[in-house]
């Protein structure tokens, strides 16, 4: 099977977008307490609807 265009490339890119939004949701919750307080409950409250 043979990727067309810049497949490869375009999931990379992909690929490092995510990262660096990671990056900045990390930064932001970690020099906010608030803001990673409201986080972990939304986090847990997820977590309990798929019980």
């Amino acid at each position: 099977m043979t990727l067309l265009g810049n497949f490869a490339n375009a999931v990379d890119d992909a690929i490092m977008d995510s990262g660096d939004a990671h990056q900045n949701q990390m930064m932001q919750l970690l020099s906010d307490p608030g803001k990673a307080s409201k986080f972990a409950r939304v986090v847990f409250d997820l977590l309990k609807l798929a019980e």
